[in-house]
This record gives structure tokens, sequence and C-alpha cells, in this order.
């Protein structure tokens, strides 16, 4: 029998929802960050449970087996006990954990998540609009322009507006997934092609010369706060799928930059966490020209696997993944 105190205890815990998958091919990368999450979660503090989203089943992983989840209340039965959740640890990189959706059924269910609200997550998950949106705030952004499926276009009227080098991707979608950058006016079309197999709009992007950071910000000790910057110098001709996941990239932190441009990014990045109603951890993408600092994307659902850019951060801050999950956790609160 257990004595009171640890009773009291147990019952303070929350339960809480780690959902990951999704509807992407960024699905496999969610599962990853998923089970960083499941292996460093405080255990005193949180009962997680495991919930695949994929398009054709939600469903629970617990001890081996496979449970459907209630869709209707986000419930699910285990072992003759119906489990509901305190809060979503959302991990899901992509579409529907990333631009908005199941943020917007959460709502409806009045169950927190660890990221912003609907609006937050729509417009941070399309990149021509969260630029646009910077823009109006003064944050210096690359000239761009959107294509939709069906639009016509002249590669010369493109490349007199973006240049060339541009990097041609999907305005909705992470990871570098169908992004290509064109050097040469002759590969724009196949380029804008392969960005159109992963979304229905694409953006076309000028090519700035420069160093690549970026900067997670999370809410630390009631604090928005930027951690240490990382600089990101890939193998490949940008950082792509193979160089953010197959080890092609080298990952500095902290960035070896000037001390003021390295106070001016991180003070940067925690105005964009604060303009944008953002909750939890973000990312933010930046390349840095001389003193010029260009923002490029705002990441809300980041990666998050043992090798990630946001856990190297908070280590070389002094925060452990055990606190930094508990820190992610309890900002939507």
């Amino acid at each position: 029998m257990p004595r009171f105190d640890e009773r009291i205890f147990f019952f303070m815990k929350k339960s809480i929802a780690v959902v990951c998958g999704g509807y992407s091919g960024e699905s496999v990368v969610s599962m990853r960050s998923a089970q960083m999450v499941m292996n460093n979660i405080d255990r005193q503090l949180y009962d997680p449970l495991k919930i695949v989203i994929t398009l054709d089943r939600w469903y629970a992983e617990h001890e081996g087996a496979e449970i459907d989840i209630d869709r209707s209340n986000f419930t699910v039965m285990i072992e003759n006990h119906r489990r509901t959740f305190d809060g979503v640890f959302m991990i899901i990189h992509g579409t529907p954990g990333e631009n908005g959706i199941l943020q917007g059924y959460f709502e409806l269910l009045n169950i927190p998540t660890t990221t912003g609200d609907t609006l937050n997550m729509a417009m941070t998950f399309n990149k021509k609009m969260t630029t646009r949106v910077l823009g109006t705030f003064g944050f210096r952004v690359a000239r761009s322009i959107t294509l939709k499926t069906g639009e016509s276009y002249s590669n010369t009227a493109v490349i007199e507006q973006v240049g060339l080098p541009c990097f041609v991707k999907p305005n909705c979608g992470g990871s570098s997934i169908g992004t290509s950058r064109v050097n040469v006016a002759e590969d724009l079309n196949k380029a804008i092609e392969t960005a159109f197999k992963a979304d229905d709009q694409i953006i076309i992007e000028e090519f700035i010369q420069g160093d690549e950071v970026t900067c997670g910000v999370i809410q630390w000790q009631g604090k928005t706060t930027a951690l240490p910057i990382t600089q990101i110098v890939s193998k490949k001709e940008f950082f792509d799928f193979e160089a953010k996941y197959q080890g092609q990239s080298e990952e500095i932190t902290p960035a070896p930059i000037d001390a003021e441009l390295y106070r001016q990014v991180q003070a940067q990045s925690e105005d964009i966490y604060r303009k944008l109603d953002c909750r939890g951890m973000i990312r933010v993408d930046y390349i840095l020209r001389g003193q010029e600092i260009f923002v490029i994307e705002v990441n809300t659902t980041p990666g998050f696997s043992e090798a990630s850019i946001i856990p190297q951060q908070a280590a070389v801050q002094g925060i452990d993944k055990k606190a930094l999950i508990s820190a992610v956790i309890q900002s939507c609160y």
C-alpha cells in the first residue's frame, strides 16, 4: 500500500498525449521527435502516452498494442479505463499538426497544446504570409513571389524579380522537402515541378549570400528566452533534407559570429516569438549578410529528436532534455 503522500503525488501527474505522425513526408521525423519526448519526459511530473495520427487511423501505442482513439472527445480505452488528457505535446511536423488544423480541434475540446493557437500556426506554416507579416513589423526578409497550381508564369519575369541563384520550395511545408536551389534559368521549370509535387502553392525566393544561423526560443522560468545560436555549415549546396537528417551538415553552437550581431539575432528571435504570439518552442532561421539580418523562416514545431538543433542549443545553455520538455509543456498552461 503506497504511503499517503505518494498517492497525492501520483494524482498530481498530468496526463500528456505526445501527438506525432501526420500526413506529410515529415512523418518519419515526427516519430523520431516523439520518441525523444517519450525517452526523456519527467515521469514524476507527467504520464505520457504516444498518439500516432495518420490519414487512416488515430491510435495510441500502449505496451505493444495499437488502440484506436475516440475522435469525438480525444480519449482512449486502456484496460477498461477511459484515458483523458490534460495537455498535448504536439510534435507533428507538417500537416495537420503544424498548420493549425489540430490546434482548432483541441481548442474545441479545451485541451491545451504546446504550440501556438490556430491562427498562429496557420500563418507561420505559410512561408509567404509569415514573411509579409514580419516585413510589416520591420524585419528584413528576402524578396519572393508565389505561384499556385495552374497559374501561368514567365521564367524571365521570375528571374527579374528574384534573381539567380534562387530557391524554389513549397509554400507550406518543412524539412526542405521539395526544395531546390536554382543556379541557371534552364533549371527553373524542373524546380517548380518538384515543389508542386509537395504543395499546390510554391514560393520562389531570392538567394542571399551569407552565413546561415538559427535560434531557438522557449519560455524559461516564465520569460521568453532565446537559446544559444547555431551556425549551419552544410556539406550540400544548401541545408536540404539530407543535410538536416543524414549528417550532411556541421552545426556549430554557439555560432562563431560577431558578439553584437549575436545579441541582435537573439533579441530579434525573442521579438518574433512575442509579435507572432507563439507558445512552446520555436526556431527562427536567418541568413546573415555582413551586419544585415534576414529572416528566412519561423519553425513553430521544430525538429526535436535526440540530435536536433533545439536540444543542442538547450544543452549549451545548461538545460537538459528533461527540463527542456518540462518547460515546453508548462508554457501551454
